[in-house]
C-alpha cells in the first residue's frame, strides 16, 4: 500500500458477500437494493483459500461486501489466507467476531482495516458508538491497521464534528472523512458539493489523499493503459473476475477455477471511474500517485 514494491504480485477487488447487517441510506444503490437483498450461497472458505493458493502467486485481497463479517466461516477464511496472502477488509465492525480475529489473524498478513463508522445507522438499530471503538482499539492494540472512516455524506456535514469529538472521547485516534459519490436531492456528487462544503471535506480528511482528485474532478482515464486484468481484478459474489469495477470485460471465474489473467495492458475505455484510488495505482503513466496507493475502503 506504499509506492515502494509490495510484497504481493497481484491485487483483487472481491465483493464477497451480499450480507450486510446495516441499511445506509448512502449505500450505492446497486448494493443497498440489489445485491443486499439477494444472498447467494457463498463458497466455502476451503475453496477460497485453495483457489487463490493455486494462482502460484502471493496477493492483496481486498474484501468488502455487503459486510464481510457475515461471509460464513470470514474469521476461518481470513486465517487460511494469510498463510500465503495478504489481505484488507472494509467493515463496520458490527460483529462479535472481531475480537476472535484479532487473536486468530496475524496482524502483520492484512495490510489496512477500514473501519466504516455510518453514525445515522447505528443509532436507527440502537448500536451505542461505545461498541464500535472497543472492537477498534482491540485491533489497533492487537497491531492492526485500521483507520476509521466518516461519509461525508451531504446531510451529514451540519454533525461531522460533533461525532469527531466522540470517536476522539472513546479512543478512536485515526478518523478519515470520504465524499459520498452518488446523487442526493437530484445533485451528483462529489460534483455537487459547494465551496464551503469542498473545504470542509479537505479540512477533515485526515490521511484520506483522495478527497481532492475526486473535488477536482479526476474521474475519467479513458484511453490510458492500466495494469487492471493484468495484475489487478474485480472479483464479483459470484466469482467471476472483471477487469475493474467500471469495466466488466471478463477473465472466467475464481471460484471454478477457470480464472485467466490478460496478458498486455489495455487501454481504460471508462467514461467515468468508480474507483478512483485504483485508477491512479494502477495506470502505466499516473497523473498522481498518492503514497498510499489503493485504498480499501474505496472498494
Amino acid at each position: 500500500m506504499t509506492q515502494t514494491k509490495p510484497p504481493w504480485d497481484w491485487e483483487f477487488d472481491w465483493h464477497l458477500t451480499n450480507r450486510c447487517n446495516f441499511f445506509c441510506e448512502y449505500c450505492h444503490p446497486q448494493i443497498r437494493y440489489v445485491l443486499n437483498r439477494k444472498h447467494l450461497d457463498e463458497p466455502t472458505p476451503e475453496l477460497v483459500v485453495r483457489r487463490f493458493d493455486e494462482l502460484g502467486k502471493v496477493c492483496l485481497v481486498h474484501m468488502s461486501g455487503g459486510e464481510p463479517f457475515m461471509f460464513p466461516g470470514f474469521v476461518e477464511l481470513c486465517r487460511g489466507l494469510a498463510g500465503n496472502h495478504f489481505i484488507s477488509i472494509n467493515t463496520n465492525l458490527a460483529s462479535d467476531d472481531v475480537a476472535e480475529f484479532a487473536e486468530r489473524v496475524p496482524a502483520g498478513r492484512v495490510a489496512k482495516i477500514v473501519a466504516a463508522i455510518h453514525q445515522p445507522e447505528r443509532e436507527l438499530r440502537g448500536l451505542e458508538l461505545d461498541a464500535y471503538a472497543r472492537n477498534y482499539l482491540i485491533l489497533r492494540r492487537g497491531g492492526f491497521d485500521v483507520t476509521a472512516l466518516y461519509v461525508l455524506y451531504p446531510p451529514l456535514l451540519g454533525r461531522f464534528a460533533a461525532d469527531l469529538d466522540r470517536l476522539r472521547e472513546l479512543g478512536v485516534d485515526h478518523v478519515r472523512a470520504k465524499v459520498f459519490k452518488g446523487v442526493y436531492e437530484g445533485v451528483r456528487y462529489p460534483e455537487g458539493y459547494t465551496d464551503e462544503q469542498k473545504a470542509l471535506v479537505l479540512a477533515n480528511s485526515g490521511e484520506y489523499v483522495f478527497n481532492r482528485p475526486y473535488l477536482d474532478g479526476m474521474l475519467s482515464f479513458r484511453g490510458q493503459a492500466c495494469t487492471a486484468g493484468v495484475t489487478s481484478f474485480k472479483v464479483t459474489v459470484t466469482g467471476d473476475v472483471r477487469r475493474c469495477a467500471s469495466v466488466p470485460t471478463g477473465y472466467g471465474n475464481l471460484y471454478d477455477g477457470t480464472f485467466q489473467p490478460a496478458d498486455v495492458n489495455e487501454p481504460c475505455p471508462a467514461k467515468r471511474v468508480l474507483v478512483l484510488s485504483q485508477c491512479l495505482s494502477y495506470l502505466v503513466y499516473p497523473p498522481v500517485r498518492p503514497e498510499q496507493g489503493v485504498d480499501p475502503d474505496d472498494l
